[in-house]
């Protein structure tokens, strides 16, 4: 169904095309989920438009949430303080009282949270599958959310701490895949006309995948043209179990010889990089998504963010889970990585908020395959759009509006969420999605959750 007309008027516009590149009074217009006009000034009112008054507030392009596991809000501050693979294995643990009516509260509730706090485009990372409706549930939740959704099937065929429950061979796997996107018809890696594209990978090589499923990953993604997701280095622990049983000096040196590494992957995590690792991201066109809070989280580090860009390799920004994060807060994501990197390098210049701003916008829609689609305000690209209020007391007065947005504002200071022309919440109300019954639902779900699993 086609979007109502719209247009969104008195707003300061940060189309993210390039430094400097603001409107300070402007309009945008969107017809049939397309941005149809981007300008100074006001448009003359169109028969049936929905017409938005945005002054006081900035319209920028929707964030870009690149890696997710959404069902994780149930699991908020369950392990907390754990050595990563100690940590992990209480996650894949979950498998065995998961279920699909716990997969579905928790990922309506996940897909709340991303879009009050602007996110229109989210990546779910899934790797937890105790049985194929597990997979199906998650896809209608986020269809249902009105989000845009990149769903990441990812899989797991081997591993000590993996539940025999969520082990699959490669045929078994591929097979749940296809009859997943089937489910979808026309949804792809790049469709511009569907919010759902997919991608599969292995979730966390080499701890969980082994070499004869990397070699059927990268065949199957380039039979079916979607694209690859994956762990990839998060912590210093699998980087060592990658040299000491497979004697590769690091992850992506062991990804390389399986030809993982492409224009249509996207790394998460990429904390325990050797520089010529950095350089073959970059020459194969290999995206990562930076998880800064998770990471800080879990103690595993921070990633070499400022080193990849300087070589070319394109960054987007992930909140990750909140079994490792506690939120799905992307502005929080934004200062997190901003003020890391200074502080690594002990230099408060090396890296710039407009640098940072992309990572959760353009940045991110390339990392994974939409950046025709969706990342920026011009015309031709689909409206997902924000409205965030900058009239609150800790974003005033305004000196550098790109450094407050990703500094000062907060995820609370979203006024209204548009994604392909729909307007999913106004004023901070919600117009799609109960938010009343899905909490209600997750804290059911929680409650059965944590009743049927040992949490310790």
């Amino acid at each position: 169904m086609n979007a109502q007309p719209m247009a969104i008027t008195g707003c300061t516009i940060l189309p993210m095309t390039g430094p400097g590149a603001v409107i300070d009074s402007g309009c945008v217009s969107v017809t049939d989920g397309v941005i149809t006009a981007v300008q100074a000034g006001e448009l003359p009112e169109g028969k049936g438009e929905t017409r938005i008054d945005g002054r006081g507030m900035v319209l920028m392009p929707g964030l870009v949430n690149a890696h997710t596991h959404l069902y994780q809000v149930l699991l908020r501050a369950v392990w907390e303080d754990m050595p990563f693979l100690a940590w992990l294995k209480r996650i894949y643990g979950v498998a065995e009282s998961l279920n699909p009516d716990h997969v579905m509260a928790g990922t309506l509730l996940g897909c709340l949270e991303n879009l009050k706090g602007g996110v229109t485009t989210v990546c779910e990372h899934n790797f937890l599958n105790p049985g194929p409706e597990c997979a199906v549930t998650a896809v209608e939740a986020i269809s249902r959310s009105g989000l845009r959704g990149v769903f990441a099937r990812t899989i797991m065929d081997s591993g000590e701490i993996v539940p025999d429950c969520t082990k699959e061979t490669p045929e078994t796997a591929f097979g749940r895949i296809e009859d997943l996107m089937a489910r979808q018809p026309g949804a792809g890696s790049s469709r511009d006309d569907h919010r759902l594209t997919f991608r599969t990978g292995p979730n966390t090589p080499p701890i969980n995948a082994s070499p004869d499923l990397l070699r059927e990953i990268r065949r199957f993604a380039h039979q079916h043209s979607i694209g690859i997701s994956a762990h990839v280095a998060e912590s210093a622990s699998v980087v060592e179990v990658t040299r000491r049983e497979l004697g590769r000096p690091g992850v992506v040196a062991h990804l390389k010889d399986f030809d993982l590494p492409g224009e249509d992957a996207i790394f998460a995590h990429s904390v325990h990089l050797s520089p010529e690792e950095i350089r073959h991201l970059a020459e194969t066109g290999t995206s990562v998504s930076h998880n800064p809070v998770s990471n800080m989280m879990l103690g595993d580090g921070i990633a070499p963010v400022v080193e990849m860009l300087a070589a070319g390799v394109r960054v987007g920004l992930g909140t990750d889970g909140a079994a490792s994060n506690h939120g799905q807060d992307l502005f929080e994501t934004m200062k997190a990585a901003s003020l890391l990197q200074k502080v690594k390098h002990q230099d408060a210049g090396v890296i710039d908020p407009y640098s940072v701003l992309r990572m959760a916008t353009i940045d991110g829609a390339h990392a994974l395959g939409l950046g025709s689609v969706c990342g920026t305000v011009e015309a031709g690209k689909r409206a997902d759009l924000i409205l965030v209020d900058i009239r609150k007391p800790h974003f005033q007065p305004v000196n550098d509006l790109v450094s407050q947005l990703v500094h000062c504002a907060k995820a609370t200071d979203v006024d209204t969420v548009v994604v392909d022309g729909r307007v999913l919440m106004r004023d901070r109300q919600c117009t799609l999605l109960d938010e009343h019954e899905i909490l209600q639902r997750a804290r059911g779900a929680q409650g059965d959750l944590m009743a049927r699993m040992s949490v310790a």
